[in-house]
């Protein structure tokens, strides 16, 4: 539903495909609980209003990841034990969860 503005995935979801959020343009925050291996391009198309994409395991795999935020622009958080994860991820700038306003 467009109306959400925050969801939590649970445990369990693997990968994002494509097109999985788009026009969510309510949506300010997004939390994986689980261990995402794979976010394809476009999984956060015009989600226009999201501030912050919180994952509580490793670094996903990105398809194309000049896509996976078009039109849409949140900070990435992580766990500070978590792997892979660099000062930017799919070209979003990237900080700690102890870093969220």
């Amino acid at each position: 539903s467009t109306n959400l503005t925050s969801i939590t995935i649970p445990d369990g979801v693997t990968s994002i495909k494509e097109h999985a959020f788009r026009d969510c343009t309510n949506l300010t925050s997004i939390t994986f609980l689980g261990n995402v291996s794979s976010v394809d391009s476009y999984a956060f198309y015009q989600c226009t209003n999201l501030t912050s994409i919180t994952f509580l395991g490793n670094a996903p795999s990105l398809m194309r990841p000049e896509l996976v935020f078009y039109k849409s622009s949140p900070t990435i958080y992580r766990k500070p034990e978590a792997k892979g994860w660099g000062d930017t991820w799919g070209g979003r700038p990237v900080k700690l969860i102890s870093e969220k306003p």
